[in-house]
């Protein structure tokens, strides 16, 4: 099974890429969220999910390793594919949707196309306590519940600056946000990754 791969990356469809390894050509299907942190041309490094199917193998690439966990969460539901998965993170950042699952928000997960209520009521059922146990989600989802206020005007405050909803809440999910941070102090670092991103 192939994990990881690390070469120059060349786009050829918006939900897709060929990374070039060591002259070996792998077409690997991405969500928004890693298309956004890659450049055409550049070299990066891309965290593969292997499907292995009878008429195909299938590579699944993600720019973080928490992108990969939260897809091999969804895909784990009944029903849902490496598709819909993708689909749900090109709509809500990996946190948002962990925070969707945690606190039963189908309005939230209903967002994402392909997720009726009955689907998002699924995944509620089947990974809200999966989700509870993930240590690297934890800290993340009480301190997005404790200074939602702060991170809700910072948000708006970035779409505002024109970055997309997706991308001002995967920026605000990478922050380590404590009682002391102003809003003022959260758009500036949050400017600061979307600019590394740009």
């Amino acid at each position: 099974m192939i994990g990881r791969l690390r070469g120059k990356v060349q786009f050829v469809a918006n939900d897709q890429l060929l990374i070039d390894v060591r002259d070996v050509g792998y077409l690997v299907s991405i969500p928004n969220s890693t298309a956004a942190k890659i450049v055409d041309g550049a070299s990066h490094e891309l965290f593969i999910y292997t499907q292995v199917r009878d008429d195909a193998i299938l590579l699944y690439g993600f720019a973080t390793v928490r992108e990969k966990q939260v897809f091999e969460l969804l895909i784990s539901v009944s029903g849902v594919g490496p598709k819909l998965a993708l689909s749900a993170l090109s709509t809500l950042a990996p946190d948002a949707l962990c925070r969707g699952i945690l606190q039963g928000d189908l309005n939230s997960l209903t967002q994402v196309p392909g997720i009726g209520k009955r689907t998002g009521q699924r995944l509620i059922l089947e990974l809200k306590d999966k989700v509870a146990k993930q240590s690297w989600f934890v800290e993340t989802a009480e301190t997005a519940m404790d200074f939602q206020d702060e991170a809700k005007a910072a948000l708006d405050a970035l779409i505002s600056l024109g970055y997309s909803p997706h991308e001002a809440r995967d920026a605000l999910a990478q922050l380590d946000i404590d009682n002391t941070s102003e809003i003022e102090d959260i758009i500036r670092k949050a400017l600061g990754i979307l600019g590394k991103v740009g």
